[in-house]
Formats: structure tokens, sequence, C-alpha cells
């Protein structure tokens, strides 16, 4: 799997130079394909791209980051995006966002456990352990949605939602 040993060197390399900074190139996907990978801003406003013939991550932060998320799920109002990675391929698409909010999590849990109801989400997975409360399920169509909680020092929270299935 030698294309996952790109994806260390790039990290690296996001966390050095300037917003100006931009680094690319292509790499052996090590099953006889080629990829590429593109590196632009810094460690707190960056974004990494990499595509190969089975599909395309973007991980990005700052100002970079995405809050689109598939299935028409709505990001949670107020959400300060810390950081976001969005993926396609094989016909599906998927993103992972990390997000704080001065909000309680009982009301972030409320807000997502309504966006699966309207979407035909049915609650799966339900846990509460200390400060930490996750929920997650899966539609009849394969498109799934879980969001992991986290009570923070400042009294607030941080969220990480997965989002993805078929385009």
């Amino acid at each position: 799997m030698n294309k996952f040993l790109i994806l260390p060197i790039m990290l690296a390399a996001m966390s050095c130079g300037s917003n100006d900074e931009v680094a690319s190139g292509t790499f052996d996907d090590g099953e006889g394909g080629e990829g590429s990978y593109s590196i632009s801003g810094d460690g707190d406003d960056s974004e990494t791209v990499i595509k190969s013939g089975d599909g395309e991550v973007r991980i990005a932060t700052g100002s970079k980051a995405v809050s689109e998320l598939p299935m028409g799920i709505e990001l949670y109002p107020g959400a300060d995006i810390q950081s976001s990675m969005t993926g396609m391929g094989d016909g599906k698409s998927g993103a992972m966002i990390v997000f704080k909010s001065s909000d309680d999590q009982d009301d972030v849990i409320a807000f997502y456990k309504d966006q699966m109801k309207d979407k035909g989400i049915e609650v799966q997975t339900e846990v509460k352990a200390g400060d930490m409360q996750m929920i997650g399920g899966e539609s009849a169509d394969g498109e799934g949605l879980n969001i992991s909680v986290i009570k923070d020092d400042e009294g607030g929270v941080t969220t990480t939602l997965l989002a993805g299935g078929n385009r």
C-alpha cells in the first residue's frame, strides 16, 4: 500500500511554509497506476488533494475546510470548523468534519438525530460514556451518519461527524 506512504510526507510539508507555498507531484500507487498530490497553504489554513484511479481525497484546515456534507446533511448552526476530509471513489462520497460549538452536547446530538430521521436513517448506535456521546446509523441504501460529541474544558463541545454513501 505505497499510496498511503505519501500522506505523512504531505502532512509534514503542510506544516511548513507560507500561504503562497504550493507543492505537487506524482506517485506510484503500488498497484501499477499513478496518482498525484498537491499541497497549498500552511498548517493553520491548508489543503492537500490526493488523486488516483481509485478516487480523490481532500484534507483541509482553516478557511480551506469544507462545510458541505454528503446526503444533504446540514452542518450544526454556528459550528466552528476545525478540519475536514472529503473523498470520492467507486460511486460513493464521504466526509469527515471536526467542529467546535459552545452549545451543549445534548443539543448537538438532538440536532443530528433530527437530521437522521429526516433522511430516513434510523439511529442504530447510541453510546454515552463519560464526557462523550455518539450516535450512528445507516439507511437502506447504504448512506450512513456517525456523530461523536466530546465535552471540552471551555464548556463547549468538539464534534466529529462522518457522513457518506452513494453519490
